[in-house]
Formats: C-alpha cells, structure tokens, sequence
C-alpha cells in the first residue's frame, strides 16, 4: 500500500488515465467513421461517476483538502478552490458525455457520433491537464505542508470514502481491460 495520501491518489490517476486513453481512441476511431466497443464505452459513464468522482474525488474534496487547508494553504483563491472547481466542471463533461453515449446507436445521425467523439476528446483533454496540476502542483504542496499526524489522519480518514474492495476492483479491471 503506498504510503501517503498523495501517493493513493497518484495510484488512482494512473487507473483513470488508462480510460482517458481510451477515451482518445474511441474518439479517433468514431471520427474515421469506424464503430467502437458499445459495452466498453457504456462503462465509461459509471467508472467516471462512481471511480472517478466519488471514489477518488470524494477522498480529494472531503478528506485531503480540509486538512490542507488546516495545514495552511487557502481555502480560496488557490490551488485547492481551482482543483474543487474543475472537479464541478469533470462532473458537467462527464454528464455531456452520459447524453452522447445515449445519442449514439444503431442507425443514429452522423452528428450523434460527432458529437460523441467531441465529449471524450472534451474529457480527455480535461482530465489530463487536472491530473497533471494534482500530480505537479497540489501533490507536491501537500507533501511539504502535511506533518505525519496529519498524513496518518488523512490515510485513516480515506477509508471513511472508499468503495468496496470487490467493486474497487471491477472498476481497475475494466480499465486493465481497455
């Protein structure tokens, strides 16, 4: 098990990138006017939701930030208020892409499988640059401003947020499977 807090965080971004890697190829692949794996990107929609959102956003919004911000950095007009407000943002492309995937099947418009393409490239997109600010900026602060109580508090307070191991696991395979 890692251990920091970040470093569990860290873990779970690299479990969402191979969906963000997925996603640009079904992009691709619905953009030269190929089909794409319906049940595969029928997932997509509930692994960002419940793994992407609630899991691992859930552990970020209600148990990491807090203490950061206990431990110093501002609660507004920084890194922890903009991370809050792409994570709103995620949830409205996430939401976008849910009507796309509903828009998109047999015999649908060429514009549904446009726009389909443009959601998961939108959220591809999104999702690698606010990983990478989590990875590159807030991770790194967090680990100068987090004392060991606080990081053994924050580690004791994420399972308090995680999902069940059997559909923790589910949600790895999937992507594995990708």
């Amino acid at each position: 098990m890692p251990a920091t807090p970040t470093d569990i965080l860290m873990a779970e971004h690299r479990i969402i990138e191979k969906v963000i890697a997925a996603m640009r190829r079904f992009a691709d692949a619905l953009s030269s006017g190929q089909d794409v794996d319906r049940p595969a990107l029928a997932g997509m929609v509930p692994f960002m939701r419940q793994f992407a959102d609630a899991h691992h956003h859930g552990k970020e919004e209600h148990r990491l930030f807090p203490v950061l911000v206990a431990c110093g950095l501002p609660a507004e007009n920084g890194p922890v208020q903009v991370m809050c407000s792409e994570h709103e943002i995620g949830r409205q492309l996430v939401g976008d892409l849910a009507a796309a995937i509903d828009a998109y099947g047999p015999g649908a418009p060429e514009d549904a499988r446009r726009t389909l393409a443009e959601a998961l490239l939108a959220i591809a997109d999104f999702y690698s640059q606010h990983i990478w600010k989590e990875d590159n900026v807030l991770f790194p602060m967090a680990g100068r401003v987090l004392d060991p109580d606080s990081v053994a508090g924050v580690l004791a307070a994420f399972s308090e947020v995680t999902m069940p191991e059997d559909q923790r696991q589910a949600f790895i395979s999937y992507a594995d499977g990708l």
